[in-house]
């Protein structure tokens, strides 16, 4: 006999209808939830791709071999709807682009239309090339080049220059051109910003935090900061990133420290990596726009960047981390002819680097000190425990591979909660290590003592260590 089912519920245990019910809810809450997010991204990189449609862009001209470009020409105005500065170029670049793929990034030092509230009080004619730096990515990871301004080129019809001139005296044409000669890298895209475009990014991120062992100061560019761990806004970091003159405030003395071009190049390297770590805070996803916004009107692109590669490549850049940018440096020296103060590359050293930058070389570059060697350390007390300095140095001169004594000291301020292991852009991987020896700790890039390897400025994280513990029991 086939018994129909009732419509009734006896057979059902009594706790499962409400059960039911509630896995319902909750499935339909992650539903929603997930519309909701879907929705959200949606519009807030449809917000980011009109803001990039925004931006003023270069003509493009096909890359063919050695022939030259045509000449084919636009009107541009640098700060976009304002239209301060208006500069005519024929960009010649390659029309489509696949990983890895280069960018060539300047940093114009315009003063026309700069507010009074940025501080820069020099108001100097024309427009500079005051940052050149290429960025490559390359598969998940990048790789940066800083070019100094001051790096020596020879320019036709023009002689021995400095880069920055190629950018003053042919526009972007002519840096594109004399970049490519003198590195052989191939400039996929071109980006230029001026500085109130970069104070307005870092604005838009929420600010950059930066560690600083003492109170730090620069009187050209109007750098003033307290020390410890300080969140610059875009004013602070446009000072900081334009420092070539920084001092530290140590035992009541200012002490220039890093304070050349070299080491405005290892700040602005060392901007770049904070910058990117605010952006890669989850709230960025409803920010995105409001980033490309604030640069929009004081930056330039070319023609090949269109907003949805645009889009494609910053949603991509959120990967990257330190462990996967590759920070290059040139062998540089210094020289002084005819009165003029030039930096030249030291060869072969700089062309080996180079084809590693490029990707045609195998040597890792910012390798870690050489182990026989060992580091040049420099341990600060930054939590205010008693002889944190000296304990630790004890601990790791028989852990760490240190090269003669290790300096000790107290930071500026005893508040900082993490310990900080700043190096040098390059020299992550010094720090790292030290970061590993330690246990605990973050690196920094940054500003360091010429004398120095790296700096550990100790936080309270340090304070109960189980090594230091061991070291206090054995004294």
């Amino acid at each position: 006999m086939t018994t129909e089912p009732s419509g009734d519920n006896s057979s059902i245990p009594p706790d499962s209808l409400p059960r039911r019910r509630w896995w319902k809810l909750v499935v339909g809450l992650i539903s929603g939830s997930a519309l909701l997010v879907g929705g959200v991204v949606f519009y807030n990189l449809w917000d980011a791709r009109s803001a990039i449609e925004d931006i003023p862009t270069t003509s493009i001209v096909a890359l063919e071999d050695d022939n030259p470009p045509a000449a084919v020409t636009t009107s541009t105005s640098v700060l976009g709807a304002t239209t301060l500065v208006t500069e005519t170029t024929a960009v010649r670049l390659a029309p489509e682009v696949t990983e890895p793929v280069t960018f060539l990034v300047i940093g114009g030092d315009t003063r026309q239309g700069l507010p009074e509230e940025l501080g820069i009080n020099d108001r100097l004619e024309g427009n500079r090339a005051d940052v050149v730096m290429l960025a490559t990515l390359d598969n998940g990871s990048a790789r940066l080049l800083s070019l100094p301004r001051d790096l020596r080129v020879r320019l036709d019809g023009y002689g021995d220059e400095k880069l920055n001139a190629a950018f003053a005296i042919g526009g972007a044409d002519m840096l594109i051109e004399t970049v490519e000669e003198i590195t052989g890298v191939q400039v996929d895209h071109y980006l230029e910003m001026d500085f109130y475009g970069y104070a307005g990014i870092v604005d838009a991120l929420g600010g950059v935090n930066i560690a600083f062992a003492y109170p730090a100061r620069d009187l050209k560019s109007g750098l003033s900061v307290d020390a410890g761990v300080r969140l610059l806004d875009g004013k602070e970091a446009l000072a900081y990133a334009r420092s070539r003159s920084y001092q530290e405030l140590r035992d009541g003395q200012w002490v220039s420290v890093d304070a050349h071009d070299l080491g405005r190049i290892r700040r602005q390297q060392s901007l770049v990596l904070a910058m990117l770590e605010s952006a890669k805070r989850w709230t960025m996803l409803f920010d995105l726009g409001d980033v490309i916004r604030a640069a929009g009107d004081h930056l330039v692109i070319d023609a090949g960047l269109t907003a949805n590669r645009l889009v494609e490549l910053a949603w991509a850049a959120r990967s990257l981390n330190r462990e996967n940018i590759e920070i290059f440096s040139l062998p540089l020296d210094e020289n002084i002819v005819e009165g003029v103060y030039y930096l030249d590359m030291i060869q072969p050293e700089a062309e080996e680097m180079l084809a590693v930058f490029r990707g045609e070389g195998t040597v890792t570059v910012g390798e870690p000190v050489n182990l026989t060697e060992g580091y040049r350390l420099q341990i600060l007390n930054g939590n205010g425990g008693n002889q944190q300095a000296s304990l630790w140095a004890d601990w790791l001169e028989g852990q760490a591979p240190v090269s003669g004594p290790i300096s000790v000291g107290d930071a500026g301020v005893y508040d900082f909660v993490d310990t900080v292991v700043r190096v040098r852009p390059q020299d992550h991987e010094i720090g790292q290590q030290m970061v590993d020896i330690l246990g605990f700790g973050m690196v920094e890039a940054g500003s360091v003592d010429e004398r120095f390897d790296a700096v550990v400025i100790l936080g309270a994280d340090a304070l109960n260590s189980d090594a230091l513990l061991g070291v206090r029991a054995s004294r």
